[in-house]
């Protein structure tokens, strides 16, 4: 299949370089310095289990034009959304398919406002960095990607792209309720990167200390009452699941916003955090725990100079 993938990094270099693996014609959309770096050295994967190497065919920007794609996998970071946004416009055909990989809720709205029903549900599950060479270390071997409709119009593409995407190296679902799995995901970040980064420590180190299993389970709570008014359906299942895994004592979990706060580098606080609690104002709901993050975060992102 003919996929483009917006985004060689951690989760676009991983997911990109399996498709091309699995045989798919992959093409990754990345600024002119990326393509440099892989054009000259190639998509490396250091994982746990396995080392490869892929020879990507890499187009900046400016290449677009003249070319469009069915499948769209975008895998940035939520602040270079609104270039992406900017400049995907000509890789979109009328019967495209895009499936973005953002934390958070947010990006679904803007990306719907710029190319309407081409945009489907979608999140994925993957410990991964990229190291100082450009290469992509998988920290685990959990690489999970789930995309689907979000719109009864959408079902039949999201099939016929979920049957042509077979043995591609990691674990793929076609669900039947992307919006709750986002929603989940959602719940489950934000009270990891909010406990995490408000308190200065994994979660191990805060059940550890008196009172840290109580504060995680306060933000929980809040952070789903928060995701409830805003349109989540709450199923129990699952919730009891995320729930305990956070409240695991022997597991150190961290998110991908505590690295990056911790590190001073450009962190999606405000799509994560930032607009949890605009949720939380917009419903009138105090969320104690959660403001006294968000106060928190920006502190660190206004004294580390990134905004």
């Amino acid at each position: 299949m003919k996929i483009l993938v917006v985004g060689a990094g951690a989760t676009g270099g991983y997911f990109g370089s399996r498709l091309q693996q699995a045989g798919h014609e992959v093409t990754f959309l990345v600024r002119a310095a990326r393509a440099e770096q892989l054009t000259e050295h190639g998509l490396v994967i250091n994982g746990p289990q396995e080392q490869f190497t892929v020879t990507p065919r890499c187009l900046t920007a400016e290449q677009l034009e003249g070319e469009t794609w069915p499948l769209i996998i975008v895998a940035v970071k939520h602040q270079h959304l609104a270039e992406v946004i900017r400049t995907l416009p000509p890789a979109v055909g009328a019967s495209s398919l895009i499936v973005p990989l953002l934390n958070g809720m947010q990006h679904i709205a803007l990306l719907q406002q710029a190319f309407g029903q081409s945009v489907v549900g979608g999140l994925c599950q993957i410990y991964a960095r990229l190291s100082q060479y450009g290469e992509i270390e998988q920290l685990s071997p959990l690489h999970r990607l789930s995309f689907g409709a979000l719109h009864p119009s959408q079902c039949a593409t999201v099939k016929e792209v979920g049957m042509r995407l077979q043995n591609v190296g990691f674990s793929l679902t076609i669900s039947a309720d992307i919006t709750s799995e986002m929603w989940e995901k959602y719940l489950f970040l934000g009270t990891l990167g909010a406990s995490t980064c408000l308190a200065g420590a994994d979660t191990r180190a805060i059940i550890a200390s008196q009172g840290g299993a109580a504060y995680i389970d306060c933000l929980f709570t809040e952070i789903l009452a928060v995701i409830t008014a805003a349109g989540y359906q709450p199923r129990s299942a699952v919730v009891s699941q995320l729930r305990s895994t956070l409240l695991n004592p022997n597991t150190p979990l961290v998110s991908s916003l505590y690295r990056d706060v911790t590190a001073g580098k450009p962190s999606e606080s405000q799509p994560i955090i930032g607009d949890l609690v605009r949720h939380a104002d917009t419903h009138h709901l105090p969320a104690s725990l959660l403001r006294a993050s968000w106060v928190r975060l920006q502190l660190a992102t206004d004294h580390s100079g990134n905004g």
